[in-house]
């Protein structure tokens, strides 16, 4: 395991022991289980574009079994995939900066929620959504590096790229990466920190040719 990745899964491991004893979230060790789907919400229709990201396991920190790598990842990836769809993907466009509220957070903890709110132009479409008509994912991978004990996960730093193209007035092509620290809850993962970048490409039009100077005749 690199130096970075044992860094941030030891950021991890110290805010564990403040996020377990926080009401917000039940710690309980099964995020490396397939999800129950007796607990998930009435189905929604399915939207335009969804995000679906590739997942896989980089690094694991403890002891882990290796045949339930790829289904933490899997698990990690889907909890992800929410924030990712609800903040970026979903909805119709255009419409207001309003409309991005601590709904476009899903899985966050409170103090996430806090901190993710006061950055809505970086960790949602909250500025361009009244510019933009539509969104289509071009790429979306997640690597996950993991904290294990006694074959249970613990926590996890999730290593996030979302690419993708935006149209209507501000065509571009948006870039959201970096990392979301979560740990396991009874049905899924939950966001407890966040280190996110945003990088916005515009398609800029080329200019116009000149025109031909002159009559050769």
């Amino acid at each position: 395991m690199t130096s970075s990745s044992t860094r941030r899964l030891l950021r991890v491991a110290t805010a564990l022991t403040a996020v377990a004893l926080s009401s917000t979230l039940a710690l309980t060790g099964c995020g490396g289980e397939p999800d129950k789907s007796a607990s998930s919400p009435s189905p929604s229709p399915t939207p335009a574009t969804t995000v679906k990201s590739a997942a896989k396991l980089v690094h694991v920190q403890g002891k882990f079994p290796r045949s339930r790598h790829q289904a933490v990842a899997t698990n990690v990836a889907k909890a992800v995939d929410r924030w990712l769809q609800a903040a970026y993907v979903g909805g119709d466009y255009p419409r207001a900066t309003s409309t991005f509220t601590a709904k476009s957070f899903p899985g966050f903890s409170k103090v996430a929620i806090a901190q993710a709110g006061k950055q809505m132009s970086l960790m949602s479409n909250a500025t361009i959504a009244p510019h933009i008509d539509g969104v289509e994912v071009a790429a979306s991978d997640i690597h996950v590096d993991l904290l294990a004990n006694n074959n249970y996960p613990v926590g996890a730093v999730a290593r996030v790229r979302l690419v993708y193209d935006t149209t209507g007035d501000r065509v571009a092509r948006q870039t959201v990466r970096g990392t979301l620290d979560m740990v396991p809850t009874k049905t899924s993962w939950a966001v407890f920190g966040f280190n996110i970048t945003r990088e916005e490409k515009l398609d800029t039009p080329p200019s116009a040719s000149p025109s031909p100077s002159g009559d050769k005749s």
